[in-house]
């Protein structure tokens, strides 16, 4: 799909449900959140006691899912104060139930979207766990400014961008105690960065009246990921002309696409380019397309098999990865453990892709290994 030319730092956008979400709804769509990664998955797995713990009702739990189907989520673009996009869609398009298990086959819409490119910034589930709308007015002017690390507005544009008449809160305690700091609050429980501001007076007496707030925020992830890009570097660096350059389009390329993208674009960028590596490294990431010499890989070891209790389900799965010469590493074995009874895990590395799925009472698991053609066959592609 071709990518929408949108850029947030000159436009808005406005996202809002079709009725206020209520705790129930709230309380499932971050779960959806959680465990919807991206535009690849096609449904979301729930077993009946993760619903019923959240329904609380058995009897309710297809009743609350038909209700909740029918939330419709509206999205419009600005552009020079004209509407230039419109949409309106639900978050899942339909579930099915299997025994004990529900898969909620999330919407076409919002995969479409996401595909688009308008959202390689914004996180439309997390915006719609914001409690108000002036969360998100605040979050979108962050987004705008974050290549900057912050930026600074007049109290009076503040209220307006945070949709107060300038008739309201005349003390800047009364705005401060009542709708900034709710709104900051939110940001820094749900999204990943963190948010903090500064109060500016028009002297230094202290009578004198606010005039300006300077927002100051960071990535929660900014240690981790200087950690993450000297690893990826090490390799490459006497090849890297600006380390500096080069670093920032790593760093937006975890945050969009994740670690194992970087690693396994940067994994043969050495081979067949001579000199500087710095462009080659830009187009594969910034650009956000794969190189086009990314493995492919051959399935080398497939396991269906009915196990009486997880821990023999993995000690299987250790008895083939070791076959297949795979020594687990901290990410595949954090990736395990979080992983769900009737949830499918994929993990891949520079050598190997695996997929699995455990199931229990008496259903089939599947163990699926990977290894990439180079590999498996000893040879060159």
């Amino acid at each position: 799909m071709r990518k929408m030319a949108f850029d947030f730092s000159k436009n808005d956008i406005f996202i809002d449900t079709d009725k206020k979400l209520n705790k129930k709804e709230r309380d499932f769509l971050e779960v959806i959140r959680e465990r919807y990664k991206g535009k690849n998955e096609k449904y979301i797995v729930f077993t009946e006691k993760e619903l019923k713990s959240i329904v609380k009702d058995r009897g309710l739990i297809e009743d609350f899912l038909d209700k909740f189907s029918k939330r419709r989520i509206h999205l419009k673009l600005i552009e020079k104060d004209e509407e230039i996009f419109f949409s309106s869609f639900p978050i899942f398009d339909f579930y099915m139930r299997n025994r004990e298990e529900y898969r909620l086959y999330i919407s076409r819409s919002l995969k479409s979207l996401k595909e688009s490119g308008i959202f390689d910034d914004i996180d439309l589930l997390l915006i719609l766990l914001f409690k108000d709308k002036k969360s998100f007015q605040l979050y979108l002017a962050m987004i705008k400014n974050r290549n900057q690390g912050g930026f600074l507005i007049s109290r009076d544009q503040l209220k307006e961008l945070l949709g107060v008449g300038q008739e309201n809160y005349e003390r800047f305690y009364d705005f401060e105690k009542t709708i900034l700091k709710p709104a900051l609050e939110d940001i820094n429980q749900l999204t990943k960065y963190n948010i903090d501001y500064k109060k500016i007076k028009n002297s230094d007496g202290f009578t004198s009246k606010i005039m300006e707030i300077e927002f100051v925020f960071s990535h929660k992830l900014s240690l981790i990921l200087a950690e993450e890009i000297d690893r990826l570097l090490l390799p490459l660096r006497d090849r890297v002309d600006s380390i500096s350059t080069v670093s920032k389009v790593i760093e937006e390329a975890l945050l969009k696409e994740g670690v194992e993208f970087v690693r396994n674009n940067l994994y043969h960028l050495d081979k067949g380019i001579s000199g500087s590596l710095d462009e080659a490294i830009c187009l594969a990431l910034k650009e956000n397309q794969n190189m086009d010499h990314q493995e492919k890989y051959i399935l080398v070891s497939k396991t269906v098999d009915i196990f009486s209790n997880r821990f023999i389900f993995e000690s299987r799965l250790y008895k083939e990865l070791l076959k297949c010469k795979f020594y687990y590493n901290y990410n595949f074995l954090k990736a395990l453990r979080n992983m769900k009874v009737g949830e499918t895990l994929e993990y891949k590395d520079e050598r190997h892709k695996i997929n699995i799925l455990y199931l229990d009472k008496g259903r089939e698991s599947t163990i699926e290994i990977y290894k990439t053609v180079e590999d498996a066959t000893g040879e060159k592609k």
